[in-house]
């Protein structure tokens, strides 16, 4: 299993590399922050991935941020993120509902053989197993659905503010960024004159 210290070099990786120093604008930048985040909040398991790809080119967001980040939702968060989405939903639409809200105790009850690693990795090709993990969200319902996507929204509007004024301010007040900035430019510099003098 990879330390603490593994996963969080990895992301410091991920942040500067992928994000900060992209040959990207900030704008579809963070517009793919923000689909990876909202898309990691929907209970989408499976197609989570393939849904940022498609939002992505939908939008024109740039898919290498938001990809990763569907990651958020995997067999150890499952009950803290939907768990509280669907109390959201049951709030919401408990008035117009005639069937019994679920405790915390039976949510994690059903949700134990999908968030056992071992069970997810032995079973994740067979039909069953996406079965169980369906029917579990037929359980949840439409509860789950209006939570989901209200958190949804809002995390996704959070992490676009946030991660677009992060990398304008890197981009144009932080000596790393600054550095990075010129050297883009430079080498933008050099492709036009090189294209220009093909032509």
């Amino acid at each position: 299993m990879m330390s603490l210290r593994k996963i969080l070099v990895g992301v410091q990786r991920f942040v500067i590399y992928r994000i900060l120093h992209a040959d990207d604008t900030p704008h579809r930048l963070s517009l793919g922050i923000a689909l990876g985040l909202f898309v990691a909040w929907t209970p989408t398991i499976g197609v989570q991935m393939l849904l940022v790809i498609l939002l992505a080119s939908l939008f024109k967001a740039n898919r290498r941020v938001g990809v990763p980040l569907v990651w958020i939702s995997n067999p150890l968060t499952f009950v803290p993120i939907y768990y509280p989405s669907y109390l959201l939903g049951r709030f919401f639409l408990g008035q117009y509902l005639n069937r019994p809200a679920l405790g915390y105790e039976q949510v994690n009850e059903m949700l134990k053989n999908l968030r056992s690693f071992s069970y997810i990795i032995s079973h994740i090709f067979e039909p069953e197993f996406w079965h169980e993990a369906l029917s579990l969200l037929v359980k949840l319902g439409v509860e789950l659905w209006v939570g989901s996507l209200l958190i949804a929204f809002i995390v996704g509007g959070i992490g676009y503010i946030v991660s677009y004024r992060t990398i304008v301010w890197y981009r144009t007040s932080h000596p790393r960024g600054q550095r990075f900035m010129a050297k883009l430019k430079l080498r933008k510099r050099h492709h036009d004159v090189t294209n220009s003098e093909e032509s």
